[in-house]
């Protein structure tokens, strides 16, 4: 029944339709008309645009904002104690990152400093040692000098006067025998005698001492010269230890991890409580003020790509910021020969593609809003090819 119903309705539909005049009918298809006339022109306009855009320039959507990614990692291993910032800040050169525990080596430096204490005041006392010493042998040894060269004509004084007093008490020895002299008189000779003997022992006891003192004088001199030689190897330990101790300064510079640019951070890799090794990666920082845009040409267009030819360069995160750019760097390997890991083809089955060159375009100004690794389409004004 129902369908008896529709077919009803349709039938008077279509009468009507007959029945209709084509001036309604105009009229019901006249705005269809425009729509389509209108989509038709802005395909041809877009189309232009295209072709016109093609010919004064070589375009490009593989292009990526791009900048130094600068790895921090520390010098030593150890225990992290504080961590100062997080991903997203923006720091200083030299801003502290990481803190490393540092008590051994600050223990170690007090150690060194100690050592350092005890040369300096080693070499105090043996500069003062020297000047004692030095100036008392110069003294002594003049002195004692001066004793020996006197003893030594007190010796021959008195070996003379010896000689004289034996001679005279053997020309008395010989009188007496001859009953010419008294026993009185050889007495005195004798005695004379005697007393130039004991002369004789005084001045050669003194040339002996004297001879001692002027001995020791020079050994104290050769002394003074055992203390220069013990000063300068302690002179050698002390500068050993200060350069021991600047060292371990160093090394606890190094518990404090800094960042090395003005720039943003870009990744914190730890957290204070955990252990980093020497040589591990920590954090990841980048200038925003040095960024440029990494642009992949095709290599059948790379030919229209001169240096210093000017660029645009429209964000995909920033549709409305104009930037521009001039290419300044135009690379001679392919990105497929470029990359870490190329596809050496084992299999044998081989599709042609076109391979990309690596484009680098260093923006007029730097901004701050371009993110590395932000997508971005190209424009690089079209040079003419050489031939």
């Amino acid at each position: 029944m129902g369908e008896r119903m529709d077919q009803k309705t349709a039938r008077r539909e279509d009468k009507l339709k007959l029945m209709m005049p084509a001036y309604w009918r105009t009229r019901l298809l006249a705005p269809r008309i425009i729509v389509a006339i209108i989509a038709l022109l802005l395909a041809i306009w877009l189309t232009s645009a295209w072709l016109i855009e093609r010919s004064h320039s070589v375009t490009t959507s593989d292009a990526r904002i791009a900048a130094d990614i600068l790895s921090v990692s520390a010098d030593v291993s150890g225990n992290i104690t504080a961590s100062y910032v997080s991903s997203g800040d923006h720091v200083k050169i030299g801003d502290i990152l990481y803190q490393i525990d540092d008590r051994e080596a600050r223990h170690l430096l007090r150690e060194y400093l100690a050592e350092e204490e005890g040369l300096a005041a080693q070499i105090q006392r043996e500069r003062t040692r020297l000047g004692l010493v030095g100036s008392r042998s110069g003294t002594q040894i003049d002195a004692s000098r001066a004793d020996v060269q006197s003893a030594r004509a007190a010796v021959e004084a008195a070996k003379s006067d010896l000689t004289a007093a034996q001679r005279d008490y053997d020309r008395e020895m010989r009188l007496k025998e001859t009953g010419l002299v008294t026993q009185n008189v050889l007495d005195q000779a004798q005695n004379k005698l005697q007393a130039a003997q004991q002369t004789l022992r005084g001045a050669e006891a003194r040339l002996t001492s004297s001879s001692a003192k002027e001995r020791e004088a020079v050994i104290s001199k050769n002394d003074a010269s055992l203390v220069v030689q013990d000063l300068k190897i302690l002179e050698a330990a002390l500068e050993r230890a200060k350069a021991q101790t600047e060292r371990q300064k160093v090394i606890i510079e190094k518990h404090q991890v800094r960042s090395p640019i003005n720039g943003v951070v870009d990744e914190m890799f730890f957290d204070a409580g955990e252990r980093t090794l020497a040589g591990f990666r920590a954090a990841l920082l980048h200038d925003p003020q040095k960024v440029w845009v990494s642009a992949n040409i095709k290599e059948t267009q790379v030919r229209y790509v001169k240096v210093g030819a000017p660029a645009n360069i429209k964000v995909d995160s920033a549709p409305g910021a104009g930037v521009t750019g001039r290419v300044s760097v135009i690379h001679d390997l392919t990105v497929a020969e470029a990359a870490l890991m190329p596809n050496p083809n084992a299999t044998g089955v081989f599709t042609k593609i076109t391979q990309r060159i690596p484009v680098r375009i260093e923006l007029d100004s730097g901004d701050t809003h371009l993110r590395p690794g932000s997508m971005v389409r190209v424009s690089i004004e079209r040079r003419k090819a050489k031939k």
